[in-house]
């Protein structure tokens, strides 16, 4: 997340409200090979899928969340912009562009309230691949770094999970290169405020993110995540408290497919702003990493951590698409309000698969 100073900008997360802990890893022991944080990163990537990385205590920390504050201003700037101008930035099937609010069908049969833009990796690093909305063109310098930055904190902890899973790194590292063509995005996301109790929707609807590793940056709260061992109903989700000076991390479900279920990608939602918070607007910021898209989702067979492929299993596995087809199918199910699955994989869940909420 942003630094302090900049959370003071905004009302107070309320202390009144059902909040799910999750692990705080710090970048700066990960980079030096901290046995102990290495495990504890494992640990959490297995169990909830979830966790906070603390960016301030590593070298260039400081310098990028600095950076990170001016990037919630360029987001804010475009989605001031006039809604006929962004609409010509058109959304398409690798989730690149912008997607107006009241497009996605929620669970409930409402409409979402939830406005993207999500600016494509390769064409922040290559100009000449795509043309992107001025307020974005004017800041490349400052989006390239920032997307090379976000890959090396990703690629960090790639390598450090790498080891525990017993797969070569130069793997992940190959299948995640920046020179290959991804659907990898700067996503910015504004939802707005909902002051009134008594109208409060969910602003998008639960789902799991289909590529390697989310990082995401907010100041307000409104994500919500399905504990792993709780059914799906609005008693058990839990609150996520947005804490400066750190990233909300999340494993996609690329990352639980190649290791055959062992990490984990969990159910999560975003709601509204809580508490105070509900009346103002609210920005976030992520990068989505997703393998090139010509990556096959089949298992990895590498080690001995990864468990072998059943008899039951190799004939769902010889149906396994690349990563673009795979991402554009359930990418199609969430916009019509329905998903592919729940949370996937991890310890919790004996490394099985959840039941299909819908088949698309």
């Amino acid at each position: 997340m942003p630094t302090p100073a900049f959370f003071e900008k905004h009302p107070p997360f309320p202390d009144n409200i059902p909040v799910l802990p999750l692990p705080q890893l710090s970048y700066a022991k990960l980079l030096s090979d901290n046995p102990a944080e290495s495990q504890a990163l494992y640990k959490a990537s297995t169990e909830q899928g979830f966790f906070l990385l603390d960016l301030s205590d590593a070298p260039e920390g400081p310098g990028l969340l600095a950076d990170i504050e001016t990037v919630f201003g360029i987001g804010r700037a475009f989605f001031d912009m006039d809604l006929d101008e962004k609409k010509k930035y058109k959304f398409n099937s690798d989730n690149v562009g912008y997607k107006p609010m009241g497009v996605m069908a929620q669970a409930d049969g409402k409409k979402d309230l939830t406005e993207i833009c999500a600016v494509g990796q390769d064409s922040i690093l290559n100009s000449s691949l795509a043309t992107i909305p001025a307020v974005f063109d004017d800041q490349r310098p400052l989006l390239s770094s920032l997307i090379q930055r976000f890959h090396s904190i990703a690629a960090t902890l790639l390598y450090r999970l790498a080891s525990h899973l017993e797969i070569p790194y130069s793997k992940l590292a190959a299948l995640h290169d920046l020179a290959q063509h991804s659907s990898t995005v700067l996503r910015f996301i504004h939802n707005p405020p909902q002051p009134d109790p008594q109208s409060r929707q969910a602003s998008l609807l639960g789902h799991t993110d289909s590529g390697s590793i989310t990082i995401l940056f907010a100041a307000m709260g409104g994500l919500q995540i399905l504990p792993p061992d709780k059914s799906d109903l609005p008693a058990n989700w839990r609150w996520v408290r947005p804490e400066p000076n750190c990233a909300i991390v999340n494993i996609g479900d690329t990352l639980v497919q190649w290791t055959g279920g062992i990490l984990r990608s969990s159910f999560h939602r975003v709601l509204y702003a809580p508490g105070a918070q509900a009346s103002h607007e609210r920005y976030s910021v992520g990068y989505f990493l997703k393998p090139a898209g010509e990556t096959s989702m089949k298992r990895f067979r590498d080690g001995a951590v990864i468990p072998k492929l059943q008899i039951e299993e190799e004939e769902e596995e010889k149906s396994m698409a690349l990563y673009d087809m795979w991402h554009r199918d359930k990418t199609k199910g969430i916009m019509q309000g329905k998903n592919n699955v729940k949370s996937r994989g991890g310890t919790l869940s004996k490394m099985k698969i959840l039941p299909k909420e819908a088949v698309i």
